[in-house]
């Protein structure tokens, strides 16, 4: 009995050896990217929904307004990101080169998206105005201050992490669906608040 006791323990050991070691390896593998793409929808599907709760009609003008600003500069964002990452495939480069003149473009471009994000927030209600701060801090955190993390891996690849092309073309076709549906919705609420202030 003790015999078989002494055998066993080592093997058990072994596989939560291995277990905690592929899971460190897949933790340290994705934890470069925060993808906010998911919260920024979810956000965006809440501002759409439940517009009958914030609506007034003294601040629609300007709710309107700011929803513009941030759907041109949402897909300002897309429209660059995608340019990037299309050139990347077309021409076949290898990762662990660093780009920090489209990196900075980029960054730019969704600090441009954080601010009109923030301009929405002021004019909701309360909750959905936390759920957009909260957006706003972890869009500020990942640009900002939290030094070797990145948005997309399209973002980690121009940093020249070594990002590989499935990574890239997964990222780049999941990311981009999220926000081209979150301008459809915005176009989709901008044509709820029309009807509202015809009323």
């Amino acid at each position: 009995m003790k015999m078989i006791f002494s055998k066993v323990l080592p093997v058990s050991a072994l596989v939560l050896l291995l277990t905690f070691s592929v899971n460190a390896f897949g933790q340290a593998d994705n934890a470069m990217v925060t993808d906010v793409t998911v919260n920024m929808l979810t956000w965006v599907k809440h501002l759409n929904n439940d517009v009958d709760k914030y609506f007034n009609r003294e601040k629609a003008d300007d709710l309107k307004q700011q929803l513009e600003f941030f759907k041109q500069d949402l897909k300002n964002y897309m429209k660059t990101r995608k340019a990037l990452s299309d050139s990347l495939f077309r021409n076949n480069i290898a990762p662990g080169k660093k780009d920090e003149t489209n990196l900075e473009i980029l960054k730019i471009k969704m600090s441009a998206v954080m601010e009109r994000a923030r301009g929405v927030s002021d004019l909701v209600g309360e909750e959905l105005q936390k759920e957009g701060d909260n957006l706003n801090n972890q869009l500020y955190k990942v640009l900002y201050e939290d030094q070797g993390r990145y948005l997309s891996y399209l973002e980690a690849f121009l940093a020249g992490i070594d990002v590989t092309k499935k990574e890239l073309a997964v990222d780049g076709s999941v990311c981009y669906t999220r926000l081209e549906e979150c301008t459809t919705l915005i176009t989709t609420l901008e044509g709820k608040i029309d009807r509202k202030m015809k009323k």
